[in-house]
């Protein structure tokens, strides 16, 4: 009885442990940090603590480099393999002459033609007798039915593509869009990062296009933040007259969604299309 106790409460602490892991990676967010710096540009994306590179890509870059430092290399001269000339010498009286008789290499020589292949076939036939064709089995469906129903509503969904493309469009579009708005509530931008110059030709150019690109500026950040939680560190728009700033230019920023959020609304939008009324397969008589 002890044993079975104790065994009980090992499978209850190594659940436990397994639902704890869950939680947290849950809980870690997921999203994309950039940066554009003089000289220094990357995108990365990132779990949690775990971080992957986008750009630049270190493997192409590595490659391509070894390729331009590598030398290249000579391929090695063919030994003349061909048959050397035949010297024949004849005296006649006090004169000499030579003679040089050159053989043709046997192996450059070209092959004899092969014998065609009606021929061939015809003479197959005379001496086989004719045999009665084979019965070629009726044609499998080969696609694999998915459980739960799954394929019947693929198949529902290109038959809409192919009977109505634009109610096809309007009923993707009308999901994709409440995706879209239920994502701007939940990502995060933080850390947004901006120092620009403008410049123009003429200093009078300059201040009418820095005026306007400060009043675009302020009315895109009132807009965004209607709908994105967005969180800035430095926001500069400075104008440079002569034009000696303009290699200053850096903006960063980082985005972010919780992985449970984001795996919630997945859940909701196949949930959505699955009970879409245009989506929904034929009923089958029996």
């Amino acid at each position: 009885m002890a044993i079975l106790f104790f065994i009980l409460r090992l499978i209850g602490w190594v659940l436990l442990t397994i639902l704890l892991l869950l939680v947290v990676a849950l809980l870690l967010p997921l999203g994309i940090q950039a940066a554009h710096r003089p000289g220094e540009a990357f995108a990365k994306a990132f779990y949690g603590p775990l971080q992957f590179t986008l750009w630049p890509r270190g493997g192409t870059q590595g490659a391509q480099s070894k390729a331009k430092s590598k030398p290249t290399q000579k391929s090695p001269e063919k030994p003349d393999t061909s048959t050397p000339p035949t010297v024949i010498k004849t005296v006649e009286g006090e004169k000499a002459s030579v003679t040089i008789k050159v053989e043709p290499d046997k192996s450059a020589l070209p092959a004899p033609a092969p014998r065609p292949a009606a021929t061939t076939a015809q003479a197959e036939a005379k001496t086989t007798p004719a045999s009665a064709p084979e019965e070629t089995p009726p044609a499998q469906n080969s696609k694999g039915g998915l459980p739960f129903g799954i394929s019947d509503h693929i198949d529902a969904a290109m038959q809409l593509l192919s009977d109505d493309p634009m109610a096809f469009a309007k009923c993707m579009l009308g999901h994709t869009g409440w995706l879209g708005r239920r994502l701007l509530r939940t990502v995060r931008v933080q850390h947004l990062d901006v120092f620009w110059t403008v410049t123009a030709d003429e200093a009078s150019t300059t201040a009418e296009l820095y005026g306007a690109e400060m009043a675009a500026l302020n009315n895109l950040l009132a807009f965004l933040q209607q709908y994105i939680r967005l969180q800035s560190d430095r926001l500069w728009l400075e104008p440079d007259f002569t034009g000696e700033r303009t290699g200053e230019r850096n903006i960063s920023f980082r985005v972010s969604i919780g992985t449970g959020v984001l795996l919630w609304l997945l859940l909701r939008l196949l949930w959505r299309l699955w009970k879409d009324p245009q989506l929904q397969p034929a009923v089958k008589n029996s």
